[in-house]
């Protein structure tokens, strides 16, 4: 009993624990952890495997295990946990607890369950007042286990996302000051980054090629931040209307020829606003017109996803452009998980019979064609 305590707290200091966190990362009383290492009592058998890991050794130098078994066990959880939107949420929930409960001390698997706490909070079966559109008892799990990471994770990356998960927590339960405070803990953005550094070191055509890239993923963040500013409008707000037009103004002069590759799709996002707007307006002969230069793009787009379209912009010349969505795609959430195998158009269609902004639409007969 004491060489196993013995080694215990020998271990729990090498790897800077105080008892209390210990007993915190093992779901037990800090007393507990004290009697082992007095000797009084031993862990559980239960235990022993969590214990072993958090301690960053095997379990043979503790009571002995299985490290081949053990290996498969890491792999398949990192798996899981790297490509979580790929699977059921709920399940995805139940098997990062899990995960927390094998690996207590690792950062990264405490980080998937508070993210995937903060999206069980917003389903049924966790809602304790029907009344309320989230799980406050959910909210705050995931608020305690990211402040978890951010005090004692030293990668930043994953500190950086604990600390976003615990801000969107506090944002959308009505905790907006708590959310600023998160907010804050953000570093500035670094000034340099590997595109940059690139470009610093190249000349010539590879340095054109370069630039252009760098040119490239800007304007689809530019139409991405100004979608931001239109993505849940419900009124032709004066700032809406300009996002909209300029996002449209700006790809049209980029791209001249009317070839917009995958921008395509931002020109999609600004008519199916245009046309979800006129919808509540009640201007519906304006929504049908917009909701066909809407369909247009989305299937322009498709081609493009298909390989089916190259692209002729002037300033992106040098560029061999490869589409990251794949195939005739476009990841979408359905039932708790990524879809990435249903047709960009299948979706659009079902979308549109089954959005209530649409409702008004659906009996008209221009509506219907369009469909076809």
């Amino acid at each position: 009993m004491n060489n196993i305590g013995q080694r215990i707290r020998e271990l729990r200091k090498k790897n800077d624990l105080t008892q209390e966190a210990l007993a915190d990362f093992l779901g037990i009383t800090y007393k507990a952890v004290s009697k082992w290492e007095c000797g009084m009592t031993v862990p559980d058998i239960s235990l022993i495997m969590p214990l072993s890991r958090i301690l960053h050794v095997t379990a043979d130098e503790l009571l002995g295990g299985n490290t081949e078994e053990a290996d498969l066990r890491r792999a398949e959880l990192d798996e899981r946990c790297e490509n979580n939107w790929k699977y059921d949420q709920q399940e995805m929930y139940e098997l990062a607890l899990q995960a927390v409960k094998e690996y207590p001390g690792d950062y990264k698997y405490l980080t998937w369950l508070a993210n995937m706490e903060y999206y069980m909070a917003y389903e049924d079966q966790y809602r304790e007042d029907p009344a309320k559109p989230y799980s406050p008892e959910m909210i705050e799990r995931s608020i305690k286990h990211s402040n978890m990471v951010i005090e004692g994770c030293t990668d930043y990356r994953l500190r950086e996302k604990a600390m976003w998960n615990a801000m969107i927590c506090c944002r959308y339960s009505d905790q907006q000051d708590k959310a600023l405070e998160y907010a804050k803990m953000f570093p500035e953005r670094k000034p340099i980054t590997r595109a940059r550094a690139m470009e610093v070191c190249l000349d010539g055509e590879e340095l054109i090629v370069q630039r252009q890239a760098i040119s490239y993923e800007a304007l689809h963040e530019f139409c991405m931040s100004l979608m931001e500013l239109y993505r849940f409008a419900n009124r032709k707000e004066p700032h809406v209307m300009a996002a909209l037009d300029t996002e449209e103004a700006v790809l049209k002069t980029i791209f001249s020829d009317g070839n917009y590759l995958d921008f395509h799709w931002h020109l999609y996002c600004v008519y199916e606003k245009r046309t979800q707007l006129e919808c509540r307006a009640g201007m519906y002969d304006k929504a049908i017109e917009y909701l066909k230069i809407m369909l247009d793009h989305g299937k322009q787009y498709r081609q493009t996803l298909e390989g089916l379209t190259e692209h002729t912009c002037g300033i992106f010349s040098r560029l061999n452009i490869t589409f990251v969505h794949g195939g005739n795609s476009l990841p979408t959430v359905r039932n708790g998980a990524w879809d990435l195998q249903k047709p960009f158009m299948e979706m659009v269609r079902e979308e549109l019979m089954t959005e209530e902004v649409y409702a008004p639409l659906r009996e008209r007969e221009d509506f219907r064609k369009l469909l076809e």
